[in-house]
């Protein structure tokens, strides 16, 4: 399932050719995971990016929009669904319910190639 999903993400050609991509190298996807899990603001990766100590660095970005591009191409996770629970008392805020859909969990956790060689399937 996983890997049919893969192939027909419109870039798999792409992948296959270079596993980082949209990312040149590794050490290029290290340097994007690091500035978007900082939680810098856009202005200030943008100073980041703008120093000459990075413009050395051999990136596939140069501004933070580009770098928020380049990562929207990525594979997406599980998304996050909520439902807001009716009460029979006021609220100042309606009580929301943030969860996974369990089917999707379970498809994820089958396709994850972690757990490839350590789940065996026997009927009854």
């Amino acid at each position: 399932m996983f890997l049919t999903q893969f192939e027909l993400d419109p870039y798999s050609a792409s992948w296959h050719l270079a596993p980082f991509y949209p990312f040149a190298n590794l050490d290029d996807w290290r340097m994007e995971n690091i500035l978007l899990t900082s939680g810098l603001s856009m202005r200030a990766l943008n100073e980041f990016l703008s120093l000459s100590a990075t413009k050395s660095m051999p990136l596939s970005f140069w501004m933070a929009k580009d770098l928020c591009a380049w990562a929207e191409l990525l594979l997406s996770g599980l998304q996050w669904k909520f439902q807001i629970i009716p009460t029979a008392h006021s609220m100042k805020e309606p009580i929301q319910l943030y969860f996974w859909d369990a089917l999707n969990c379970v498809k994820a956790l089958f396709n994850h190639l972690f757990f490839v060689d350590k789940m065996d399937f026997t009927p009854f």
